[in-house]
């Protein structure tokens, strides 16, 4: 039986089943602290992809306000953190 990496069968699940975001995206949900911070992850967090698109999920008023003035430096930190241009923007909203 040839080896299959488990890169692969992620790959190929994320086809069949129409999930079009690249698979390195999917590391946001596991770094999402390290590159938000302890502060910021405390009232945010990584909700869904759709396509280069991240959705994030923002507990307070006050907090998504914030996080629209962070929103170029996070996804500048996304970029060096999981892969230069997977996310084309940050759609953050209320929970």
């Amino acid at each position: 039986m040839p080896f299959t990496s488990l890169r692969q069968i992620l790959e190929s699940v994320l086809k069949e089943h129409k999930l079009t975001a690249d698979i390195d995206a999917y590391r946001i949900f596991s770094v999402w602290e390290e590159i938000a911070g302890p502060m910021v992850a405390k009232h945010s967090r990584p909700a869904r992809l759709n396509g280069n698109i991240l959705y994030v999920e923002v507990d307070d008023p006050i907090w998504l306000s914030q996080l629209r003035y962070m929103k170029q430096d996070m996804l500048q930190k996304i970029d060096r953190r999981i892969k230069p241009g997977v996310f084309k923007d940050l759609k953050l909203f209320l929970k």
